[in-house]
């Protein structure tokens, strides 16, 4: 597989900038060649991340969220700084918020390195 084409964005940290993601996702997902359908997927999990993330406001003031092109798909890190990656879905209405994501996306992987990572994969073929 050749390398993967990367966006980054860095956005405030507030409701208001997830629309600049949100539009981000939805123009790299139509490149690539998925459905309105699969978009639409690809950005209310996107949301509910982010909205996670503001909740509990696990990240400082800003986030960056790279947004890979891949040939048969799309994935989208969000990397976090200074916080617990657990803390994001450590309840029952986050597992519901994970479960939602989950049945979205056909990966999602909480990772914990050298900064917490969320990463989350929609590949081209694969139904909900």
């Amino acid at each position: 597989m050749k390398t993967a084409d990367t966006v980054s964005v860095l956005i405030p940290l507030k409701a208001e900038y997830v629309s600049i993601a949100r539009l981000t996702a939805s123009g790299i997902a139509n490149r690539i060649g998925f459905d309105i359908d699969t978009i639409e997927d690809i950005k209310v999990a996107l949301s509910e991340v982010l909205s996670k993330i503001i909740e509990k406001q696990l990240a400082e003031d800003r986030i960056v969220i790279d947004f890979l092109y891949l040939e048969d798909g799309i994935t989208i890190n969000f990397k976090l700084t200074n916080q617990n990656i657990s803390d994001l879905f450590d309840n029952e209405t986050d597992q519901f918020a994970l479960a939602i994501i989950s049945s979205l996306m056909d990966e999602v992987d909480l990772q914990k390195r050298e900064h917490d990572m969320i990463t989350m994969t929609k590949k081209l073929g694969r139904a909900v």
